[in-house]
């Protein structure tokens, strides 16, 4: 088995290069679309026809930002900034996922930082939250961090999982980060999976969770951010940078 020194992937963007400005309607399909931002990210998502959906560059954004924009059709459209499906825990692993963001509101909206076992070009919901309950069924292999609007028994970045040996959670009350975002103030999101699908979850450099059996090692996962929206407005996410790291499988 021929190795090289290469054996550590890392995605990163920083954002501050050249100006993006990717609107939905530039791209016939009225699903979704599939756009290279560099950096080894693209752009998915659902309902991206119209002039609302995209993705721009923070004019004046320090350190290099963009805002991710989704549709305001309906429940349920999505813009993620994402990886493709390309990293499994038990050959990947360590795999991380880190990025800081905020968001302009914190109503009429879901966002997800973290890991997916699904990433089509018109990805929709991963998980949904109704008082204090979630839904893990729009995705069977997840971990990462959410928030959603409807989860009302504490506005909190909610550390979910789904898939592994540990049956995800969906009292949202067992797994409240006792962070709250905050309307336009940064948090540093990073989410780490090892190689036997146990996770841990960070908020600004402090671990607030490990888990055992969070994910199942051999599903296959891509690193995304997306923004999505709970009604008839659009829902907005900024971020600073984006970075996913995975160790290499030498043996493909």
């Amino acid at each position: 088995m021929a190795q090289s020194g290469y054996g550590r992937i890392l995605l990163f963007n920083d954002f501050t290069g050249e100006e993006i400005y990717l609107p939905a309607k530039n791209h016939a399909d009225a699903l979704g679309a599939l756009w290279n931002i560099g950096g080894g990210f693209t752009v998915k998502g659902y309902a991206l026809s119209d002039t609302v959906a995209g993705i721009s560059t923070v004019e004046d954004g320090l350190n290099g930002q963009i805002t991710l924009s989704s549709s305001d059709a309906a429940d349920g459209d999505a813009m993620y900034v994402t990886t493709e499906t390309c990293f499994k825990p038990s050959v990947n692993g360590t795999m991380v996922l880190e990025t800081r963001l905020e968001t302009d509101a914190l109503t009429n909206r879901r966002i997800f930082a973290g890991f997916r076992g699904t990433m089509n070009d018109d990805e929709g919901a991963v998980c949904t939250g109704a008082t204090g309950t979630l839904t893990l069924t729009a995705e069977a292999d997840l971990v990462g961090f959410f928030y959603d609007v409807g989860l009302t028994e504490a506005v909190n970045w909610y550390m979910v999982h789904n898939g592994g040996t540990t049956a995800g959670e969906t009292d949202a009350s067992e797994i409240a980060s006792g962070i709250t975002p905050v309307i336009n103030t940064m948090n540093i999101l990073r989410v780490e999976v090892d190689n036997n699908g146990t996770a841990r979850w960070f908020i600004d450099g402090v671990l607030l969770k490990t888990l055992a059996g969070a994910v199942a090692p051999t599903s296959v996962f891509a690193g995304c951010v997306g923004a999505l929206n709970t009604g008839a407005y659009a829902a907005k996410v900024t971020i600073d940078y984006l970075a996913v790291e995975a160790n290499r499988d030498w043996t493909v």
